[in-house]
């Protein structure tokens, strides 16, 4: 009796087997890819920061953590750390800023309308990075940009502020290039999060009283908590990744110029990638950059799980 019982559980155990078996080989492509391109540059660029490499990629010798020592001992990868964590937060007004155009358009009830609205912020995720930074790069000019020419007919006089030329009000501009990009992303993520909020609730706090900043304050705001938290941890990603229009907007250099006020730890390890080859160097740039992304994005976890 227990010998069939047993070759009962096996044919069942081999049938299942067999049947997620199917469902993993539509999955064995993808993990290929991951391994290849992902999993296995990941390991060997973590075992590289921990030696001298040479520039075909041969190990020359084991220099423990001298690689690390000599970036954190660095003024310049200090200053890229310091430079990219303010980008990245800068880039994070988006967020409020795409949430009070959400609400706007959550407020229009013609569906066409709202359509049409929502294309229209949406399109510059979909312009190329490089065409963005040229057109900026007009809007921004000292002499003739858009916004000196409008600051002047406002204010009555000539106003030539260098957003891309003066090292103290680099970051600001190139915070306005990132967050006009991320604008419609942020709004077309929180106009869901206010889409799926349900109407019996605001409903039922009207008829307690609640005026439509208590409704907003206690209803909204706390029900969008997960999309916030979505979009804080995507912009601060976002944000340490940036290269290409930092890149442009430093003459096609990563030295981050006007006084290396734009370059990043990203940037920084390209100069030590191929600029100036030093393979041990820009791994552990690497390994620092997903150490800093990692704990941010994990505080910010712990954060928002006691609030």
């Amino acid at each position: 009796m227990n010998k069939k019982i047993g070759s009962r559980n096996f044919g069942k155990n081999v049938y299942k087997w067999k049947k997620n078996l199917i469902w993993l080989t539509f999955l064995l492509p993808t993990f290929i890819c991951l391994l290849i391109l992902t999993y296995i540059p990941t390991i060997k660029a973590v075992n590289y920061s921990f030696h001298d490499v040479n520039v075909i990629g041969e190990i020359q010798s084991n220099v423990g953590f001298q690689n690390y020592k000599v970036l954190l001992e660095s003024s310049g990868f200090r200053k890229s750390i310091l430079n990219t964590l303010i980008l990245a937060l800068m880039s994070l007004l988006a967020i409020p800023l795409g949430f009070v155009i959400a609400c706007g358009a959550n407020g229009v009830r013609n569906k066409k309308a709202q359509t049409v609205f929502r294309l229209g912020f949406y399109m510059p995720n979909i312009i190329t990075g490089v065409s963005i930074v040229l057109i900026f790069q007009y809007i921004l000019q000292v002499d003739n940009g858009l916004i000196n020419l409008a600051l002047s007919n406002i204010l009555g006089k000539k106003i030539e502020i260098g957003w891309l030329s003066d090292p103290s009000l680099t970051k600001v501009g190139a915070s306005i290039i990132q967050i006009w990009t991320t604008l419609g992303y942020n709004m077309l993520i929180c106009l869901a999060g206010l889409q799926s909020i349900p109407t019996e609730l605001y409903e039922a706090a009207m008829m307690d009283g609640a005026g439509s900043f208590r409704r907003w304050r206690y209803i909204t705001i706390p029900l969008m908590r997960n999309n916030f938290i979505f979009l804080f941890i995507t912009g601060i990603i976002s944000g340490f990744s940036r290269f290409t229009d930092l890149y442009i907007l430093s003459g096609n250099s990563s030295s981050g110029k006007p006084a290396g006020s734009l370059q990043t730890i990203l940037m920084y390890i390209y100069q030590y990638s191929f600029e100036n080859p030093s393979y041990g160097l820009s791994c552990a740039g690497a390994v620092i950059l997903f150490i800093i992304v990692f704990t941010v994005t994990a505080i910010n976890l712990k954060v928002t799980k006691t609030i």
